[in-house]
């Protein structure tokens, strides 16, 4: 009777296991083809929409304009050119549907900053992005 409590147990416990590393394929494979996608090309700003953000004020003290490129590479790093020529790069981290770019910080302080985006909707052609960092929030569109 235990013998066939045991073997209950076990075939249990061996369905649970494969059921969370499929799981976990699954997202690992997930993760590779978002990335894939995001690496893929240059992206250029079509549109920006601000919340809290007049015409004179700068997000993260970095204009996102339309017709700016973004690009984001495979060694996990990123580049963003503005229309007047400035450059800002850094690092970037995709956990899940959050994409986190740390940069150093615009002003004097010689520190990094932190800006966190939540992808709206990615495909080969689209990339949506909605800010989740604190103020000021916004959404931006590339293609």
């Amino acid at each position: 009777m235990k013998t066939i409590f045991y073997f209950k147990v076990s075939v249990l416990g061996l369905i649970v296991t494969l059921s969370t590393s499929a799981t976990t394929l699954a997202q690992e494979r997930n993760k590779r083809q978002q990335e894939s996608l995001l690496t893929a090309k240059k992206w250029t700003i079509v549109d920006v929409k601000r919340k809290k953000l007049g015409k004179l004020k700068k997000m993260d003290g970095f204009r996102l304009e339309v017709g700016n490129e973004f690009s984001l590479g495979i060694d996990h790093k990123f580049g963003y050119k503005n229309n007047d020529y400035e450059y800002m790069s850094g690092k970037w981290v995709l956990n899940g549907k959050e994409l986190l770019l740390i940069h150093d910080a615009r002003d004097a302080t010689n520190r990094l900053e932190n800006t966190v985006y939540r992808i709206k909707r990615l495909s080969k052609s689209e990339l949506y992005l909605k800010r989740i960092s604190p103020n000021p929030k916004g959404k931006i569109v590339f293609r």
